[in-house]
């Protein structure tokens, strides 16, 4: 097995901009929802929307922070501070996302994980696959439906 290690900076994740009308339709359903709430008399019910819309609000503002990340032929490690063994991974796909990013996915083997979802340069994807062919298999990704329903809300 050939050793490799490739190392990049991305986006913690892939901002979708907002304008005026995505706050005012989140605080409007929030609204209806908190009013339904009301009415049926669950006021821990409310308190949790609430809090929730505030969280909703404040992580949609946010800009996404640069990450680094290190792919090597035993681990995958993001900033030094978390790493995953290629054993604890199953398999991999890469999304385009436009012409300067692309979306990799890595599948854990344990079912109770979600997927690792990562950006990368898409001058580098090429490469990636070319190492991980050895390593990992390739896999198409098949979109679920929280990632419909996280572009389509554009968060």
């Amino acid at each position: 097995m050939a050793s490799f290690s490739i190392s990049w900076s991305a986006p913690e994740f892939e901002y979708r901009d907002k304008d005026v009308a995505w706050y005012w339709i989140s605080i409007i359903a929030a609204s209806c929802i908190i009013a339904f709430a009301v009415w049926q008399r669950d006021f821990l019910f409310g308190f949790f929307i609430v809090i929730a819309e505030i969280l909703f609000v404040a992580w949609g503002d946010r800009f996404p922070r640069p990450v680094s990340f290190t792919l090597t032929e035993r681990e995958l490690s993001i900033e030094d501070k978390k790493s995953y063994p290629m054993s604890q991974l199953e398999s991999w796909s890469a999304e385009p996302l436009d012409d300067e990013w692309t979306e990799l996915l890595f599948n854990f083997k344990a079912k109770l994980k979600t997927p690792l979802k990562m950006l990368v340069p898409a001058h580098l994807v090429e490469d990636i696959r070319k190492n991980l062919k050895t390593v990992l298999r390739e896999v198409e990704h098949q979109p679920t439906l929280l990632d419909a329903l996280e572009k389509l809300i554009r968060f």
